[in-house]
C-alpha cells in the first residue's frame, strides 16, 4: 500500500495542504465543516501524521532526555522512571534514557543537535559527569538535576531535591527518642555523590552528646541489598553494644533485615531499624519499615514541570526546589532491651 501524504489528505478533502496541517495541529480559524471534512478524510485514508516533521518545524523533539547514573535496577529508580513516564507523556512529551557510561557525553550532545530531545534531567551521579554538564552549558541547552548534593558543581543547572541532611538526622532523633545511643549506619560511602545522610546522623548523634565510635558505620559500593546484608554481618557480631541500626536506604536496610535474622535476632525486640525513601516494599516486609518519605512522584512531576517550562518558555533563571521529607513510623523499631 503507497505511503499516504498530506498532499492527499488535501486533495481527497478539497482543500490545501495548509489547511491540513492547521486541522491536525488543532489550530483555530478552520470551519467547523471544513475541519470535519479533513477529519474523515484523514480516517478513510488511515492517514498517520507525521510528529517528528511536525516538531522540527517548531524547532522541538517533544522529548525529554533522563541521565540515569543510580542502578535502574533499584526500585528507588524504577519508580522514580515510572513516575517521570508518566509526566512527560501527559505534557505531550516522549522520555528518552541514557544510562550513564563513558559514551553518554556523545550520545546525549548528538541527540540535542540532531532534535531528538529538548533538554535532559539528570540524577546526581550522572551529574557528577563534568564534561556531560559543559557539553550542556556549552549548547546552551536546559537541564536539571535531581538530587545533587554539592549545588556548585553542576553550572547553571536548576535543581530538584529533598534535604538529605534534615531526613537523616530526623531518622537518628527518632532512635535516640526512644532512647537507642548506640546506633550504627550501613550506607553508601560518605564522598559519594548524593549522600548528606553521612552528616545527618553524625549531627544528630552528637547534638545528643554520643560520641559514636567509628567502628558502628559500614560503608561500600555495591547492590543495596548486599550493602545492607554484609554490613549488618559485620558490624552487629562485632559491636554487640548496636541496638539499632539507620540505613541510608530502604533496600539497604532490606538487606539489614535478612542479615539480623540470620543472626537469630528479633526485630524490633532485639534491635532497630530505620530506612530512607519509603519505597513500596518497605510497608509490605516484615516488619513494615519504619522509614523517612521522600515524594517520588513529586519530585519527578516536578523536575518535569520545570523542563518543561524551561523548553516553552525559555526559562533560564535557575532554580533550586527543595521538597520536604517526613517520619513514617510503621513496626521495625522500639525502645532497647537488653539482648538475649
Amino acid at each position: 500500500m503507497a505511503h499516504v501524504t498530506l498532499q492527499d489528505v488535501a486533495r481527497v478533502a478539497r482543500v490545501s495542504a495548509k489547511t491540513v496541517s492547521r486541522v491536525i495541529n488543532n489550530e483555530r480559524n478552520v470551519a467547523p465543516e471544513t475541519k470535519e471534512r479533513v477529519k474523515k478524510a484523514i480516517a478513510a485514508l488511515n492517514y498517520v501524521p507525521n510528529s517528528a516533521a511536525r516538531n522540527l518545524s517548531r524547532g522541538r523533539a517533544m522529548a525529554i532526555g533522563l541521565v540515569v547514573g543510580w542502578s535502574v535496577n533499584s526500585q528507588f529508580s524504577s519508580m522514580l522512571i515510572d513516575a517521570m513516564l508518566q509526566d512527560t507523556l501527559h505534557r505531550g512529551y516522549s522520555l528518552v534514557l541514557f544510562p550513564s557510561n563513558e559514551a553518554t557525553v556523545v550520545r546525549v550532545t548528538k541527540a540535542l543537535l540532531g532534535y531528538q530531545i529538548d533538554g535532559v534531567i539528570m540524577d546526581s551521579l550522572a551529574a557528577d559527569d563534568q564534561e556531560l554538564i559543559s557539553s550542556l552549558e556549552s549548547l546552551g541547552k536546559p537541564h536539571v538535576v535531581i538530587h545533587p548534593d554539592f549545588l556548585d558543581r553542576f553550572g547553571q543547572a536548576s535543581f530538584v531535591r529533598i534535604d538529605n541532611y534534615k531526613g537523616s538526622k530526623r531518622a537518628t532523633e527518632y532512635l535516640l527518642e526512644l532512647g537507642h545511643r548506640a546506633i550504627g549506619l550501613v550506607s553508601y560511602p560518605a564522598e559519594r555523590p548524593g549522600n548528606e545522610r553521612h552528616s545527618g546522623y553524625r549531627a544528630a548523634l552528637a547534638e545528643a552528646g554520643v560520641v559514636a565510635d567509628p567502628g558502628w558505620v559500614y560503608e561500600s559500593m555495591d547492590l543495596p541489598v548486599q550493602i545492607g546484608y554484609r554490613g549488618a554481618l559485620q558490624l552487629v557480631p562485632n559491636h554487640p553494644e548496636l541496638t539499632a541500626i539507620f540505613a541510608a536506604t530502604d533496600e539497604i536496610a532490606i538487606g539489614v533485615l535478612t542479615a539480623l535474622w540470620q543472626l537469630g535476632l528479633r526485630i524490633p525486640q532485639d534491635i532497630s531499624v530505620v530506612g530512607f525513601d519509603d519505597i513500596s516494599l518497605a510497608s509490605v516486609i516484615t516488619p513494615p519499615l519504619t522509614t523517612i518519605h521522600q515524594p517520588i512522584d513529586e519530585i519527578a512531576r516536578v523536575a518535569v514541570e520545570l523542563m518543561v517550562q524551561m523548553i516553552e518558555e525559555g526559562e533560564e533563571e535557575r532554580k533550586d526546589l527543595v521538597l520536604p521529607t517526613r517520619l513514617v513510623v510503621r513496626e521495625s523499631c522500639a525502645s532497647p532491651r537488653p539482648r538475649r
